[in-house]
């Protein structure tokens, strides 16, 4: 049976919803002993403490906990996985899990990036933001993007994750109106992050990782295919690994650029590691899916 990992974009999950498994789970405590190693303090204890603004620590702590479920998940049912892929950040997991980057690499460059993100959104003359929400049908978001740009206002779609959960880019001064209006028309507003993403606004944040940060460290040939969440392609060359995480910045994420992908390797069974299983939402009603949290990797 071919399986394929698929590692969930960045979202919110608080220490304590994952304590337990961080401190008791080998997997866990291997990756984050790991991270300690390169990032010279306790990951574990800055994520306890962290913002869901303090990327560094939230990046690197999402990165450890997936990594060990899907540690998890090999353990318990055995077998490799064929082909592996990722959604928005999830991307570079699925960069560390088939050997294009190390572990240690990637959360070195984690670290450049961020410093390299932080830097640019700073220095906007206007703050730009990325608002997530969800239960609102395609239609009715496309509309309310046009009203959006009715006034005058920029805004992009960011993320269609399925037909109900979305995310759009747009000054943080736009998006305060647009979740207003999310609500209105019976939608839920999830969260804002503080900075855009998935959109052209943001070329000139890609052009400065290239330049100053993705060729710093050394890229290898991946062990497995990676299927990208850019063009569904399945990537083997590292170059084409690295563009594809840097076109991820300006390119929207669609769940079913991400489907076509899945489909192309030919996999019987979908595999993702997170938090939550919000994201099952994307592979289950056309691939068998199995979700591995922290909940049900910590079930005998």
């Amino acid at each position: 049976m071919a399986v394929a990992l698929f590692f969930p974009g960045l979202i919110p999950t608080r220490f304590d919803a994952i304590s337990e498994f961080v401190t008791t789970n080998d997997h866990a405590k291997r990756r984050f002993a790991e991270a300690d190693e390169v990032l010279g303090y306790s990951l574990a204890d800055a994520y306890r403490e962290a913002s869901i603004y303090d990327w560094e620590v939230f990046e690197t702590g999402f990165m450890a906990l997936t990594l060990a479920l899907a540690d998890c998940a090999q353990a318990r049912h055995g077998g490799r996985p064929a082909v592996c892929g990722g959604q928005s950040f999830g991307a570079f997991m699925a960069a560390v899990w088939a050997g294009a980057l190390t572990y240690p690499d990637a959360l070195e460059l984690i670290r450049r990036s961020v410093a390299v993100e932080t830097d640019y959104f700073d220095s906007l003359q206007e703050p730009l933001g990325c608002h997530f929400f969800y239960r609102l049908p395609h239609d009715t978001v496309q509309r309310l993007v046009e009203e959006t740009r009715a006034r005058g206002e920029w805004i992009e779609l960011s993320v269609v994750l399925d037909e109900e959960v979305h995310a759009v880019s747009a000054s943080l001064r736009s998006l305060e109106r647009f979740e207003q209006r999310v609500r209105e028309e019976g939608g839920f507003p999830f969260y804002t992050m503080n900075r855009a993403e998935h959109c052209s606004a943001v070329s000139g944040l890609r052009t400065r990782l290239h330049d100053e940060v993705y060729g710093t460290v050394p890229w290898n040939a991946p062990g497995i295919p990676v299927v990208s969440d850019v063009d569904g392609r399945l990537l083997t060359d590292p170059e084409e690994i690295k563009q594809d995480l840097l076109d991820g910045w300006t390119t929207p994420v669609h769940w079913q650029t991400i489907l076509r992908g899945l489909q192309t390797a030919a996999v019987d069974e979908v595999w993702i590691p997170g938090p939550r299983n919000m994201f099952a939402r994307i592979t289950n009603k056309s691939i068998p899916t199995r979700v591995i949290t922290p909940k049900t990797a910590l079930e005998p």
